[in-house]
């Protein structure tokens, strides 16, 4: 049961995983060699890696003297919580099929470098059946209410959510004016 759990979470887990490496990537590139360990440790138990539940009572962190806070956890949920939202935008206003290229697309997965979203036909990477969502403003809002509470809920700092947020709301096409 387990298993079969793991290998449905895979792709969600995958996009995840590539969102929150671009986003530390911009906001904390100091940590982008222990990304892999730390995010096998975030999936193996998310909530003990934020929480710092064991040993230690605080989240992972490192440095001498003073214990520096480790982003990469805490990315990992507020991405997961963001990945979560715009699943649920997607499902309402599409059929079950093709959520996860939908995701891809929205996300700009592929696409490392910042500036303007490449246009949808451009997209190689994205299967050729994947469902196109054009977020609207208040799907942005909502996104960036979600990964905001997550973020709050971790004990983040504002200027550090602020950032955080903003890195991964601005991993997400820009959605087009409303007239």
């Amino acid at each position: 049961m387990a298993r079969k759990r793991a290998r449905e979470d895979a792709p969600d887990r995958a996009l995840i995983t590539e969102i929150a490496r671009d986003v530390i990537e911009e906001i904390a590139r100091e940590e982008v060699p222990m990304f892999s360990a730390v995010s096998q440790a975030y999936f193996a138990d998310p909530h003990r890696a934020i929480s710092g539940r064991g040993a230690r009572q605080a989240p992972l962190g490192f440095g001498s003297g003073m214990v520096e806070l480790i982003l990469t956890p805490i990315v990992l949920a507020a991405t997961a919580k963001a990945v979560e939202c715009l699943a649920e935008t997607i499902l309402e206003r599409t059929p079950g099929e093709g959520t996860t290229a939908a995701l891809r697309r929205i996300f700009r997965v592929g696409h490392r470098s910042p500036g303007p979203p490449v246009p949808d036909d451009a997209d190689q990477r994205t299967s050729p059946g994947a469902v196109a969502v054009e977020l609207r403003q208040e799907d942005i809002e909502r996104l960036r209410q979600v990964v905001e509470a997550t973020l709050h809920e971790c004990g983040t700092a504002p200027e550090s959510s602020r950032l955080i947020a903003d890195a991964i709301i601005g991993r997400c096409r820009t959605p087009r004016p409303t007239s």
